[in-house]
């Protein structure tokens, strides 16, 4: 089973954040309706963090920052065995985590 991903997109200039702000970075509104974030994109960074809390099952986890087609930019984690920047990736959801014996979803991006 998957979940979905949300970003909030600004009801005053249609802005979408991810994550979510208080206040819409592009025109300081304050409402906000949900946004699914998801397509393709490109790697703009990414690195290996090993410094993970003692409960994760994995030795580490790739992150990424990818710009998606429509210009937003997001993190999440990269399912890549060879990264490279401005590599064509799309989106999407899956277990990131699993504490106390529940799922976490989470963004994540593997090869277009």
């Amino acid at each position: 089973m998957s979940e979905a991903v949300y970003g909030a997109k600004c009801t005053a200039c249609g802005a979408v954040s991810y994550p979510r702000h208080l206040v819409c970075p592009k025109c300081r509104g304050e409402a906000f309706q949900p946004a699914e974030i998801g397509g393709e994109g490109v790697v703009l960074t990414y690195t290996d963090v090993y410094a993970l809390a003692i409960d994760y099952d994995v030795r580490y986890l790739r992150l990424a920052i990818v710009e998606l087609d429509g210009g937003l930019r997001v993190t999440g984690q990269l399912l890549d065995e060879e990264p490279k920047l401005g590599k064509r990736v799309r989106t999407t959801v899956g277990v990131v985590r699993e504490t106390a014996g529940k799922a976490i979803y989470g963004l994540q991006f593997v090869p277009a």
